[in-house]
């Protein structure tokens, strides 16, 4: 809590920000010595990237003007503010913002067994083709890697909210789809990775 505190002050000094709203494994109590720390301020400067390391934490923080929030834009784009904390609102746009993800998260359509069915088929599809040993293939193992976690969200008819989110999430509901799915980002094998796929589609069909 210290070493967040002093965080804070630290944006507040720097950017004399209207908001700040903190996100992440420091909201959730997931922080471990390996975290950085999410946040999104809005202040009177351009639009930029905070990576400083103050008290051993990495930065992963977000500043933005206050007019991208004052014309339209998209709330999917700040989805990841959805749980945050809004530790600082002077003027009430950090409220607003949180509303309108909130809102939208809603208001999102799950897919339909249609669509979910047409993913297993691609998620097959580059199983295939990550077995050619090329450039290629490999760029497809990772791509399949990346994008099945939130296939499997979609098959389980839940909302998906990022990778961090998404992985604490799976290794608290499903142990089993976590393990198989942790062990084929491990070994980066054709059985590892073909099990996990497998898993998925023996899901759909549900």
């Amino acid at each position: 809590m210290i070493k967040r505190d002093t965080i804070i002050k630290y944006l507040i000094e720097t950017y004399s920000p209207d908001a700040i709203i903190v996100y992440g494994s420091f909201v959730d109590g997931s922080a471990n010595e390996h975290s950085d720390f999410d946040a999104l301020v809005i202040a009177n400067s351009s639009k930029k990237h905070d990576s400083s390391v103050i008290e051993d934490i990495p930065l992963d923080v977000f500043i933005y003007p206050p007019e991208v929030f004052q014309d339209e834009y998209n709330p999917e784009d700040f989805i990841q503010v959805f749980d945050g904390e809004i530790v600082l609102d002077k003027k009430g746009i950090a409220k607003s913002l949180k509303e309108r993800v909130l809102e939208f998260t809603k208001g999102r359509t799950l897919k339909t067994n249609e669509e979910i069915q047409n993913e297993v088929y691609w998620l097959k599809k580059m199983l295939m083709r990550t077995s050619r040993g090329d450039t290629e293939g490999y760029y497809r193992w990772h791509w399949l890697l990346y994008d099945s976690l939130e296939i499997y969200f979609n098959i389980k008819r839940l909302r998906y909210c990022g990778p961090n989110k998404a992985l604490r999430t799976l290794h608290k509901i499903d142990p089993e789809a976590y393990s198989i799915y942790l062990l084929a980002l491990k070994e980066f094998t054709q059985e590892t990775l073909s099990g996990w796929i497998d898993y998925l589609e023996d899901l759909s069909l549900v």
